[in-house]
């Protein structure tokens, strides 16, 4: 969408004055259409370079640390790789909080191993970083420029900034807690003033965040981006770069480290996430990249002209996945008929699954329900659970702030008696790295006395075990989904000592 389109489509004489006090001399004065004429009038000011890198670098150092963390999420990880540069104004917000809880996840499914390629530079890193952090509990503007000079120095990416921040639990925020919508709004409006981003509302009122195409030229030529990053993923899947030696060599030129054990997918993540695409295809010198021959067939397979010099014929392939834009499809996920199956699943009721064609063997009652739960906070409550390694562990675990929360489901014909499995959910808790905030439990129904157990499991040790029918759970799981889309469910409402009280939650 270019810039005039934008203004013209800036709904309140507000949003306008907060955009014109960027480059609009006396702003405050004007009327709607004259702050609209005034706009399109220093409109290339918007996007040169130099103003545009001067805004960025402010962002980038500001005291305001929710400034310096969300405005390369907010403008680069999410805006720049959205369709026209552009997202409603709500699921933009969705989008930042869910990057946040999967740094959050990254982090906790993160070590440095001692055969990792970076374990030197990450250690040290670490170090540097843990350092910064001390002097009371926040970093200043020059210390932010430090941090970044050593972390380019040192090879260390954005993302492995991130997660070993996160790490500290000072990604998001202190504690890893999230950003909040209004703390995010709050930032966005601050973009607004300096021109980064901009808001427009559409024919049936929705708001939406964009960047002008002026602008996210200029933003991408800063940022180094020349392809979204879904065109990213669809142009390395082409079949002239299934070789894993070529994604190897191209890997090995970037100067990055990559374990010796890496597969093709873990190579075309980490040429992604470092290297730009038409270093993919072209390489770094003359000698290296596709031959001529591939690269021409390549554009005959896409019926791009093929008469033009390499260097022409690889950014007519760029261009092409840059455009791609994304294929909304539903995708079949078998653990869908398990959660439209779940107080089947929970009370055991073998027989009615075995006739619905859900299970095969009564041995697999409780696997399944495990796989509707992961379905449930997955799909519904847009939580992803960590990954988990070994056998020794609970069924499922969530990133909450700098803690965790687990859960683990009882699959059973009668109530669950909580003390017969107190001592196996004890070990799964003591042996966490982190602190355990609670430790949920699902079940058909739950004895009277597993609610004393719960009290006294919480006295004892200071961690809450919430004891949640699978009826409630399945409820809330829907209406969450039904009323909030794809916002993440707020963790906080499974802290409740002993038996779950679903009325708490607002939805």
């Amino acid at each position: 969408m270019i810039f005039s389109t934008v203004i013209n489509n800036i709904s309140t004489t507000n949003e306008l004055k907060r955009i014109a006090s960027a480059y609009v001399i006396d702003f405050k004065s004007l009327t709607k259409q004259e702050l609209i004429d005034a706009l399109l009038k220093t409109a290339p000011q918007y996007y040169h370079l130099d103003n545009v890198q001067k805004s960025l670098d402010y962002c980038l150092y500001h005291e305001n640390r929710d400034i310096r963390t969300l405005t390369p999420v907010i403008v680069k990880r999410m805006l720049l790789n959205k369709e026209d540069f552009k997202r409603e104004c709500r699921k933009l917000n969705d989008d930042i909080i869910k990057f946040e809880q999967n740094t959050v996840n990254k982090a906790n499914e993160f070590s440095i191993s001692k055969s990792h390629p970076k374990k030197e530079a990450l250690e040290l890193f670490l170090f540097i970083l843990e350092t910064a952090w001390e002097h009371e509990d926040t970093i200043s503007k020059d210390e932010k420029n430090m941090l970044v000079k050593i972390q380019q120095k040192l090879g260390i990416s954005e993302d492995e900034y991130m997660v070993l921040e996160t790490k500290l639990g000072k990604f998001p925020q202190q504690k890893n807690i999230l950003h909040s919508n209004e703390q995010i709004n709050a930032v966005k409006k601050e973009l607004q003033r300096l021109g980064l981003i901009f808001q427009i509302r559409d024919d049936e009122g929705l708001d939406y965040d964009v960047i002008p195409d002026e602008l996210a030229i200029t933003l991408r030529r800063i940022y180094g981006i020349e392809i979204r990053r879904l065109g990213y993923e669809r142009l390395i899947e082409n079949k002239r770069l299934r070789s894993k030696d070529y994604l190897a060599y191209i890997v090995e030129k970037a100067g990055i480290k990559a374990p010796y054990y890496s597969t093709v997918k873990d190579l075309r993540e980490l040429i992604i996430d470092n290297t730009k695409p038409s270093n993919l295809l072209g390489g770094y010198s003359s000698r290296d990249g596709l031959s001529i021959t591939d690269i021409q067939d390549w554009n005959r397979d896409l019926g791009l002209q093929t008469s033009k010099t390499k260097d022409e014929l690889i950014y007519q392939i760029i261009n092409y996945y840059d455009s791609i834009n994304e294929q909304i499809t539903i995708s079949e996920d078998e653990r869908e008929g398990f959660f439209q199956n779940y107080e089947l699943l929970a009370w055991r009721k073998t027989e009615e699954l075995r006739k619905k064609n859900i299970l095969n063997k009564d041995i697999e009652c409780e696997r399944l329900f495990e796989k509707a739960t992961h379905y449930l906070f997955e799909a519904l409550l847009n939580i992803k659970p960590l990954d988990l390694i070994g056998s020794e562990h609970p069924d499922g675990v969530l990133s909450f702030n700098d803690k965790l929360i687990m859960w683990d489901n009882k699959s059973k014909e009668t109530e669950v008696n909580l003390k017969d499995h107190i001592q196996q959910f004890d070990r799964y808790i003591k042996a966490s790295t982190k602190p355990v905030a609670s430790f949920l439990v699902v079940g058909p129904a739950f004895s009277e006395n597993s609610i004393e157990e719960a009290m006294k499991y919480q006295l004892l040790n200071d961690t809450v075990v919430t004891l949640i029918t699978a009826d409630q759970l399945k409820e809330i799981a829907i209406k969450w989904h039904s009323s909030n889309g794809e916002a993440p469910f707020p963790l906080g409402y499974f802290r409740q000592p002993g038996k779950f009280n679903s009325k708490l939650i607002s939805f």
